[in-house]
């Protein structure tokens, strides 16, 4: 009775969107007799994005159903981190385990992985670690808010385009130009649980051209300083004290001229866990993990000739992790004892990329490129220091990623356009050359609606701790598990029916394939506890979405994602069951208003996720997010402001545990508050 209920709601809730959206497209009709193609693409909401086919187009000219937050919408939500803002884009959804940041596609938001099925990019260049693979999305993430220009979101398998990790899609961040920031800002925030952040930001562009960027932040929270969990209540009576803090440093720069483009950043990021997990004594000396990224990427950029375009591009990563925990080792068969854990890794990583776009040929737009990444260093260990110095892990291992792609946009006709693509990597940890192609036909047919039929492969090779990490206790590590895999298909309709406003649907099917599973289920053979190739997942789904921008800066948008997604786990059984942490259900609504002339925005926004089946095969409860945001959007003396009221009900969603965990569900915090105060010169 409860689901028939709140599918009503959602139903009832999107018949309101598309009445008063359609209303504003009647009445706006009335008034404008103006083509639509002579309207600048930001009021179409027809946006121009380059992460979909590695070069600018039209949103509704993209093979894929594209999404875009603007740094406007940053604004006007007060989003904190990346995920914030991710949180807010249809199909996506995120768990926090009071440690990471997670992300879920589509009803897909497996437990036991760090983010590595779908990749994370800042200005085209990938993100994703060496030894995890894993996309960072919190505090761990390399950039602040304040110098994003855009994010887009890339649904769907972008393998022929970007190779691994690009599982379920691409995120690239678009960072700001000096330009944009045109002089120096000074930046405090002060937030519940003796949250600050101080920030320090200088941006100009010089009449030579030049263009530089300089950010510099210090992030520290207590974090909720009294947690409980019932599954500990034999020891403190279930509460962790002052075990939630959380601490980051980062530093961000960019300077451009003419073609050359160098940019560098670094991201220190440490976390005390209080949920005991892996194993560790509860509540017993923090159990702290800290998370050191730093790059530096060099791009050149050219036009040959009218036709043709050359893009080259070299980078170096490094990155660093290690904790420390309290745990008791039960190995010794007199006695257990008390013993401090270290566990560490180490990356090293530099590669680079060429890239030609040409129009050589008529109706015909080509893009072919060839990337490289050498994996200097991926090194693991793992040992106990205290009472005595036992090793359990340690790895040391290198290899190469190279890959070849080929795309092109021909045009059929002036309304019917075909993508194809295909691309071809080598990748030390697999065996065999992976081959993913992609084919979109789009249709445009209307000026004004857009059809798109998709369809993409796409692989994600086992990354170093899924195949060299010794688990649970085996002596084993895992030299024979293979690649992932999935097939990706979607079916599109855009409308912009006139000025601001744009409605979406999509219709998508996700097959995957080999997945990679560490089997937590006893067995005498110990093979059975590592992560192998034994599982899949389908997920079949819809997303309606409508979106209505004023020029005064009022936005509407509502979207409503259902899916319905099964796994199988091949160490369990073999059936097809309902997946875990996939919630059928995500409801999504943001409304910003301007207020006085622009010189204040109110922003509303309200996150709707379904209940999850946990680990344990009970429910996560579902849950409402709502939050507001009221921001100084015109400088008084050169002074800027936002309030931002988190979880105004005062919620404490339920987050699924992982098989790190003892608990079945983690409860997050209630209402939070931030106050910003930004100074211009």
């Amino acid at each position: 009775m409860k689901k028939n209920k709140k599918c009503y709601l959602i139903h009832r809730l999107y018949s309101f969107l598309i009445f008063f959206l359609l209303a504003n497209t009647v009445i706006a009709g009335t008034n404008k007799k103006q083509d639509i193609f002579d309207l600048p693409l930001t009021q179409l909401v027809n946006v121009e994005v380059q992460s979909a086919s590695r070069f600018k187009q039209k949103s509704s000219e993209a093979p894929s159903s594209v999404e875009v937050l603007t740094a406007e919408d940053i604004r006007s939500f007060n989003w904190r981190t990346l995920s914030d803002a991710l949180n807010a884009i249809r199909g996506l959804y995120v768990r926090n385990d009071r440690n990471y940041t997670y992300l879920g596609v589509r009803g897909f938001g497996p437990v036991g992985e760090y983010n590595s099925r779908i990749l994370i990019m800042i200005n085209g260049r990938r993100m994703n670690d060496a030894i995890f693979d894993q996309g960072f999305l919190g505090e761990d993430f390399m950039l602040d808010m304040n110098i994003i220009d855009r994010i887009e979101y890339i649904p769907g398998s972008g393998s022929s385009i970007y190779g691994a990790n690009a599982l379920l899609g691409v995120i690239n961040v678009i960072t700001k130009q000096g330009k944009d920031i045109n002089g120096l800002r000074l930046t405090g925030e002060v937030g519940s649980q003796d949250t600050y952040r101080g920030r320090f930001t200088y941006g100009k562009q010089w009449d030579n051209g030049v263009n530089l960027l300089f950010n510099a932040s210090q992030f520290s929270s207590r974090g909720n300083g009294s947690l409980f969990f019932p599954e500990f209540i034999d020891t403190n009576n279930g509460i962790a004290r002052n075990l939630d803090r959380e601490r980051s440093s980062r530093l961000f720069g960019q300077l451009s001229y003419r073609g050359f483009t160098l940019s560098a950043g670094y991201v220190d990021r440490s976390k005390q866990i209080p949920t005991a997990s892996f194993g560790a004594i509860f509540n017993d000396k923090p159990f702290t993990m800290v998370d050191r990224q730093t790059f530096v990427d060099l791009d050149y950029n050219t036009s040959i000739n009218a036709n043709l375009a050359l893009q080259l591009r070299g980078f170096h990563h490094w990155y660093d992790y290690h904790s420390n925990e309290v745990y008791l080792n039960t190995n010794n068969e007199a006695a257990s004892y008390r013993a401090i854990n270290k566990d560490a890794t180490s990356a090293r990583w530099w590669g680079g990329e060429f890239k030609l776009i040409g129009t050589h040929f008529e109706n015909h737009k080509w893009i072919t490129g060839i990337d490289f990444q050498y994996d200097q260093r991926q090194r693991m260990t793992n040992f106990d220091y205290v009472p005595e110095y036992l090793l359990f892990n340690q790895s040391n291992n290198h290899g190469v990623r190279v890959g070849g792609y080929l795309q092109d946009e021909y045009r059929i006709s002036d309304n019917l356009m075909l993508n194809l693509g295909i691309r071809v990597d080598h990748h030390h940890l697999i065996k065999n050359i992976q081959v993913n192609p992609r084919v979109g036909l789009i249709w445009n047919i209307t000026p004004t609606l857009t059809g798109k039929l998709l369809y993409g492969s796409a692989f994600r090779a086992p990354n170093i701790y899924e195949r060299d990490y010794i688990l649970l206790d085996t002596n084993v590590s895992n030299p024979n598990n293979r690649q992932e895999l999935i097939k990706s298909y979607q079916a599109i309709v855009e409308w912009y029916p006139t000025d601001g406003i744009r409605f979406l649907s999509t219709l998508f099917f996700n097959d995957l394939s080999k997945l990679l599973i560490q089997n937590p289920y006893p067995d005498p053979d110990p093979d059975s506890k590592k992560f192998m190739n034994g599982g899949g997942a389908r997920s079949l789904g819809f997303e309606l979405q409508g979106e209505k921008r004023w020029d005064n800066g009022r936005l509407f948008k509502i979207s409503w994602t259902y899916n319905n997604t099964d796994m199988r786990d091949d160490f369990l059984n073999n059936h097809w069951s309902k997946a875990i942490n996939s919630p059928q259900n995500l409801v999504k609504a943001h409304y910003a208003e301007p207020l006085f002339n622009n010189r204040l925005r109110l922003g509303f926004e309200e996150i709707f996720v379904d209940n999850r089946q946990t680990l344990g095969h009970h429910s996560a409860s579902a849950y409402h997010i709502f939050n507001i945001n009221l921001s100084l959007t015109k400088p008084i003396y050169g002074f800027e402001a936002s309030l931002g009221l988190y979880n105004v009900l005062n919620q404490h969603p339920q987050m699924v545990g992982g098989p790190e965990h003892i608990q079945d569900v983690i409860r997050m915090d209630g209402r939070t508050v931030r106050f910003r105060l930004e100074k211009s010169f």
